[in-house]
């Protein structure tokens, strides 16, 4: 019962978050997080109405979604990097690239899993499950560590955003470790703490976006300018020289 509880009020929160987004005509700024909130409402009312018609395929249906939210995710990553990096238009385009990189990675790897494996084992699923939110977590790991580096100022939304998705990712791969160290015992807490983990999820996110605010204006941009300036000089220096060399070794 408090299994469907959450089930219905994570939709209801759901619903809320687009409709205000609709509201405060917010859903051209952060049109991939709405998306994927979009997505997991589609998915949400179509599982709830597959467990009441056709309760043996619920399972198999749950974990598809489940997959492809977690590729649609993928896009929230890179649209806190264009808001969070915007006043750095070259660290921005660099992160841009390996995002884009990275997602392109998640793609093939997905594409991979629907078209040579379509009846995969159960560890198989988890294991690939585990290895696209670990992917995820170092992205976000690295976001955190440029922002905390160079002091960047985030407003509520973004901050809503990354709180969010990142206790999401988190708490899934934990109890997904948990879950496959401690195999079908740990399976009757599984089922609450994922509802209740996404369902605080929605809350921060609600909350975090119930109102339109902008990143504030950056302090340190310079500083952040000369780093990108410095690496990618150095980046060339480094091809430069790798090009002499071989153009050495290559004469007789």
């Amino acid at each position: 019962m408090l299994t469907l509880i959450i089930w219905w009020s994570g939709i209801i929160l759901e619903l809320v978050i687009l409709l205000r987004a609709v509201q405060q005509k917010t859903l051209g700024k952060f049109p991939f997080f709405y998306f994927y909130v979009a997505c997991l409402l589609l998915a949400d009312g179509s599982l709830y109405a597959l467990s009441l018609s056709r309760p043996a395929a619920y399972p198999v249906w749950n974990w598809n979604a489940g997959f492809l939210n977690i590729i649609v995710g993928s896009g929230i990553l890179l649209e806190v990097f264009q808001h969070v990096l915007a006043p750095y238009p070259g660290a921005e385009k660099l992160a841009r690239i390996c995002g884009l990189a990275v997602f392109g990675v998640l793609l093939s790897l997905g594409a991979g899993y629907l078209i040579f494996a379509p009846r995969p084992s159960q560890t198989m699923a988890r294991n690939l499950e585990k290895n696209l939110l670990a992917v995820q977590a170092m992205f976000l790991v690295i976001l955190v560590g440029v922002i905390f580096y160079y002091g960047i100022a985030m407003g509520r939304n973004i901050q809503g955003i990354m709180t969010g998705y990142g206790l999401c990712v988190a708490t899934t791969l934990m109890t997904l470790a948990v879950r496959s160290y401690a195999g079908s015992s740990f399976d009757a807490a599984w089922i609450l703490i994922q509802p209740i983990a996404y369902w605080i999820c929605l809350f921060v996110w609600m909350t975090a976006l119930w109102k339109y605010e902008p990143n504030p204006s950056p302090l340190h941009a310079a500083d952040a300018a000369r780093d990108y300036e410095a690496f990618v000089s150095g980046t060339q220096a480094t091809v430069g020289e790798m090009r002499s060399n071989l153009g050495r070794a290559a004469r007789p």
